[in-house]
């Protein structure tokens, strides 16, 4: 690349008039009406909206498992309407990082196996995977539980896991998708503070929510209502304003 070509930042998702429409029955449903953004590289921002409100499908997008019906969406400047099922699973492998509320953890399975996993997958095999997952425990404060599996650690311990495994394969961005919903309210503080920590190293964070709270936690809103976007803004002030 020149060195004009390197000062020009990609973003991390770039949506233009995105439309989705679904068939149900004789029923055409149009899940996204005309979506438009950019995230960048380093931001940590929060989908939010009610159900029915299009974050779901908007995730699903973001996250290279659905395509739009229309308009443009590029992650890390790749537009995933050109690409093939296999390409689309390359994409979510190298890319993106997955977060979930229910963890999806490998029941028998020991957290270092199920932070190894996805180094399965990669290519090319890197070297040392187990010293790859090992790094990644260690990052989210669980060094010393790398050899229990999901029974023997708490909801929090899991989600660590989970979150570990989500970083594993260096992605470019963390989707997380209700991160904070099957734990409570002190544990899910400690995990919304473990993503503002990787937020502050440098790691870009979508976090899809319904709850104001757990939105307030990231450093810009994408409220999503009847599938557009109505409101982007940062975060600062949400709480009070709320509440007035």
């Amino acid at each position: 690349m020149n060195e004009a070509g390197a000062n020009v930042k990609v973003p991390v998702v770039a949506a233009r008039d995105l439309t989705k429409s679904y068939q149900l029955g004789e029923q055409a449903v149009h899940a996204l009406r005309g979506v438009s953004f950019e995230i960048h590289r380093g931001e940590f921002v929060a989908i939010m909206g009610p159900s029915g409100s299009g974050k779901s499908t908007l995730m699903n997008m973001i996250g290279a498992l659905d395509v739009p019906t229309s308009g443009e969406l590029k992650i890390d400047g790749v537009d995933i309407a050109t690409l093939d099922r296999d390409q689309l699973a390359g994409l979510r492998n190298h890319t993106i990082g997955f977060v979930f509320q229910q963890f999806n953890l490998l029941a028998r399975t020991t957290a270092l196996d199920n932070v190894k996993l996805p180094l399965t997958y990669a290519m090319p095999r890197p070297a040392d995977p187990e010293a790859m997952a090992r790094q990644r425990l260690e990052q989210v404060g669980l060094g010393s539980r790398m050899d229990h599996v999901p029974s023997q650690l708490s909801g929090g311990q899991q989600q660590r896991v989970a979150i570990a495994r989500a970083l594993v394969n260096n992605p470019s961005l963390i989707l997380a998708d209700e991160p904070t919903g099957a734990l409570d309210s002190a544990t899910s503080l400690e995990i919304l503070n473990l993503f503002k920590a990787l937020n502050a190293q440098g790691m870009t964070v979508i976090m899809v929510t319904h709850e104001l709270d757990v939105a307030s936690h990231a450093k810009r809103l994408l409220r999503v209502r009847d599938g557009q976007i109505v409101e982007d803004r940062p975060v600062h002030g949400l709480l009070e304003e709320s509440a007035t």
